[in-house]
């Protein structure tokens, strides 16, 4: 086939490609024919989806530190249930639906984390009901099996860290720190140590303060803020040569 004959044939598809693509590029929206031409265009998941994860981490965080004198950590559940896992479980099912297995992955499991951390604590499960004696006290392999859900938690994080390391220092940071979190707390429940508990506590901080360096770096940018606080991840993926 010709040259001219080849440009002709795109000229002529241009006009059913006009029916199909709107201006920006996007597929055309004819779903309410009395409504001017539209075109879909999909937000980003991940800063909600980060930020939530780092909301329930500094609450729980803060609670294991024993901010301002409270011992009991039960407020957390309704941060972790309502907020971090919904909010993670829905993020990471709709990254599946955009073709992001990494994220998919990682947002879909902590919103699993976040929402079996919370069931511990609802009666409905009756998993504190099973460890406690009939004085109402708690047995001692309590804390053993809150110790193994932790180091459950940190094995599957490891494998993150492993998959995450060409992606960014933000996502990379927040996965370390949140495998030392649950490592650290892991060894507080087994063996009691005071140390291993504060450890925690101060990790799941870092782990909130990477979490949501990564989340705002993909919100804060020049549509919704001044230059000044934007944030930007470092890139660790390998540089394409010219």
């Amino acid at each position: 086939m010709s040259q001219n004959g080849s440009n002709e044939d795109v000229e002529k598809a241009q006009p059913r490609l006009a029916r199909v693509i709107t201006p920006g590029g996007h597929p055309a929206d004819f779903s309410q024919p009395s409504m001017p031409l539209s075109h879909r265009k999909y937000g980003n998941p991940v800063p909600i989806g980060l930020t939530s994860f780092g909301c329930g981490f500094f609450l729980a965080s803060a609670l294991t530190l024993y901010t301002r004198q409270v011992h009991i950590p039960n407020m957390v559940v309704p941060i972790v249930i309502l907020y971090g896992g919904i909010t993670q479980t829905l993020c990471g099912w709709w990254e599946m639906f955009l073709g992001n297995t990494f994220s998919a992955t990682i947002f879909g499991s902590y919103g699993a984390f976040n929402l079996t951390y919370g069931a511990i604590y609802l009666p409905a499960f009756g998993v504190i009901q099973a460890y406690q004696n009939a004085d109402g006290t708690m047995k001692p392999e309590f804390n053993q099996a809150v110790g193994l859900y932790m180091m459950a938690w940190m094995m599957v994080t490891i494998l993150f860290i492993l998959g995450a390391l060409r992606s960014s220092l933000a996502v990379l940071l927040t996965l370390v720190f949140t495998g030392l979190t649950y490592l650290t707390l892991g060894i507080y429940y087994f063996y009691a140590l005071d140390g291993a508990r504060i450890a925690g506590g101060v990790f799941g901080m870092l782990a909130t303060a990477a979490a949501w360096w990564a989340a705002m770096s993909g919100f804060w940018h020049p549509d919704s803020t001044f230059a000044f606080i934007r944030v930007g991840p470092i890139d660790l993926s390998p540089k394409k040569r010219s």
